[in-house]
């Protein structure tokens, strides 16, 4: 029996040690690749950056600014009704949403974005930093951009009220909304000033859908020509899935409604 604890504790201890080991050189390699990105061995990201520590520092960002529109897209991602196959909701695409200078806000001054500075770079081998499919969105709205945007409707549609379904309803029925769910209506505008707004990129959704023609749409409008996969923030319509039940529904009156009117003959 003491044999066998024994074993059991080398193992352990064994696993342990093993598991530090890894840990410490992948530590060292990390520290060794933001020194020189162009260094061979630093082109597997996943040796020295993994996914877990990209989502750690994805989930910081959003965290510290929920505004940012990739933070929004991570929500809509999280919830399906941006589909994983849209290419816009792996932790690089959102990390590169926000941090990248070339295709996102240049955010790198947050610390979230400390390892991505340092690694993609001019030069870099990193291959999730070269690689064309985990860049952001093209020609996502900035959070600055989309704040603008949003105060500029609020100041002329103060008292407007949305459904704010995009990401709750979502989120809790996988974007297919229950007709007898209760909507929460919200006026948006309320929390929505010069120096925040955090829900900026849900209030152009509303604000803009079906046309995209007034000044505070033309950033949004930017993002959602080029870009064909971000269909919910570019024609968002809280009622679009109640809809076909809604005219089914009627399609259904209008039937027994003709049925009715048979059976009772013409009218004298």
């Amino acid at each position: 029996f003491g044999s066998s604890t024994s074993h059991r504790m080398a193992a352990k201890l064994i696993s342990v040690t093993a598991l530090l080991l890894l840990h410490s050189a992948a530590g060292a390699l990390l520290d060794d690749c933001k020194a020189d990105p162009s260094n061979a061995t630093c082109a597997n990201s996943a040796d020295f950056y993994p996914d877990s520590a990209v989502t750690m520092d994805v989930n910081m960002l959003c965290t510290a600014m929920p505004q940012m529109p990739s933070c929004t897209i991570k929500l809509l991602c999280e919830a399906d009704t941006i589909a994983a196959s849209s290419g816009q909701c792996g932790n690089w695409n959102l990390l590169t949403g926000i941090c990248s200078t070339e295709y996102g806000e240049n955010m790198q001054g947050m610390g979230g974005c400390a390892t991505y500075k340092e690694i993609c770079v001019s030069g870099s081998v990193v291959d999730s930093c070269i690689d064309a499919t985990k860049k952001g969105p093209a020609e996502l709205i900035t959070t600055a951009e989309a704040k603008d945007a949003a105060v500029e409707y609020c100041v002329a549609n103060p008292d407007v009220e949305f459904d704010v379904a995009p990401i709750e309803m979502a989120a809790t029925a996988g974007g297919s909304m229950d007709m007898g769910m209760r909507r929460a209506m919200t006026k948006v505008c309320e929390d929505c000033t010069s120096t925040r707004c955090t829900m900026s990129v849900t209030i152009l959704a509303h604000a803009c859908k079906g046309d995209m023609t007034p000044s505070y749409c033309q950033e949004l409008k930017k993002t959602c020509d080029a870009n064909q996969n971000l269909d919910y923030l570019c024609t968002y319509d809280s009622d679009s899935a109640a809809a076909p039940r809604l005219s089914r529904f009627v399609l259904v009156l209008s039937f027994l409604s003709a049925l009715m009117s048979l059976a009772m003959g013409p009218r004298l």
